[in-house]
């Protein structure tokens, strides 16, 4: 029980013992004023004796009485209207400022709740945001492993077919540039792509399309190169160098027969000596344009030298140096042509395939293949 509830009852207390004095005291009075009225009517009974005396006297009490009991009567009207008063301040008013005295207290807990209950949704919203955070980093941590675990798995399982087939199609692009780039090999640069691109087509993996575009490309640049079989040259000088031990060398031979006329018998006989001797003897204008024959043993060295030269050229042609390649079969053939009978139809064949072999042109500009290895590898990381 709180002191205005205390305090209230004390007044009521209070109150209520002065109005039962006041009450009381009026009571009271009456009580007198009666009892005076009631002696002063018994003694008129007495007083037989005398009438006049008696009424003379009987006079003077009831004015005396009168403004006693007028007097009482005050009294006991202000004694009502005070008892009325406290009535009043006791029903009517104390109850109500008690009544805001509770609604005070009340209010003032209300408010204290409600200051303690932002508080306790504060700290409430606070330890659910710790919460959060942390169930969300615990989330985060076992994603994480999760997928590390899933890696590693993956990293151990054996590749799928999917896999193996880009992994092929990968180490062919990478021959066929190796192939064009270092060797120039054009048609086997266009086999392999062409592999490569059959099998993209069976794998039909819409995120390859770029690498198929590429390929595309790749292929009808290729086609459009002049092919050059470095190897059926290859095989063809090596051909000419096999024969070259069957070549003939070119001979001695006499240019001038004797195809003059008998001398006659008129001519004389110093005539006829004259050119008996003359058929012995040829004088010729040497200009220098005309090269000594071969004696046998230098014939060896001239098909060893024979032999360096094509190999040479075949060096060449693997390497696609132009220069060296025809520098090597324009020499050949023209030590064919010198030192050999031309005479002869091996011969002759020989001089006509080295000719018509370094007409080949073989330092042609290649295009650029490596598009659709790049794209591929891009494919693969992002596949990752």
């Amino acid at each position: 029980m709180d002191e205005a509830d205390l305090t209230g009852k004390g007044q009521d207390a209070g109150g209520a013992d002065a109005a039962g004095d006041v009450a009381a005291a009026a009571g009271a009075e009456s009580d007198n004023a009666a009892l005076r009225r009631t002696g002063g009517a018994g003694q008129q009974p007495a007083a037989t004796g005398n009438t006049r005396l008696n009424q003379a006297q009987a006079v003077k009490p009831t004015a005396a009485g009168r403004g006693l009991g007028l007097f009482s009567l005050l009294l006991a009207t202000g004694a009502a209207g005070l008892a009325g008063y406290l009535y009043y301040q006791l029903i009517f008013l104390t109850p109500m400022i008690a009544v805001d005295a509770r609604l005070g207290g009340v209010e003032s807990q209300a408010t204290q709740i409600a200051a303690e209950l932002a508080t306790l949704t504060s700290q409430q919203a606070a330890s659910l945001a710790d919460f959060s955070r942390s169930q969300k980093a615990e989330l985060e941590l076992a994603q994480e492993r999760m997928i590390t675990a899933f890696n590693e798995v993956a990293k151990d399982a054996p590749p799928s077919r999917r896999e193996w087939m880009v992994a092929e199609v990968a180490y062919l692009l990478r021959i066929a540039n190796h192939r064009l780039l270092m060797e120039r090999d054009v048609e086997a640069a266009l086999q392999l792509l062409t592999v490569a691109d059959t099998i993209l087509l069976e794998l039909d993996d819409f995120g390859l399309y770029q690498v198929r575009a590429e390929l595309a490309d790749e292929i009808l640049a290729l086609s459009n190169v002049e092919s050059n079989d470095v190897q059926g040259i290859y095989l063809q000088l090596e051909a000419i160098k096999s024969d070259l031990a069957h070549l003939p060398v070119k001979l001695p031979e006499y240019l001038l027969q004797n195809t003059s006329p008998a001398p006659a018998a008129s001519d004389g006989f110093w005539q006829a000596l004259f050119e008996q001797f003359s058929s012995y003897l040829r004088f010729r204008r040497f200009d220098g344009s005309t090269k000594p024959l071969l004696a046998p043993e230098e014939a060896v060295y001239l098909e060893l030298n024979l032999r360096l030269m094509l190999e040479r050229a075949q060096l060449a042609a693997l390497r696609r140096e132009q220069i060296v390649y025809e520098q090597s079969l324009t020499t050949a053939a023209d030590w064919l042509d010198e030192y050999l009978d031309t005479n002869e139809a091996s011969v002759r064949r020989a001089i006509a395939e080295l000719s018509d072999l370094a007409k080949i042109n073989l330092d042609q500009e290649l295009p650029d293949i490596s598009g659709s290895l790049t794209s591929l590898q891009s494919a693969r990381r992002e596949g990752s």
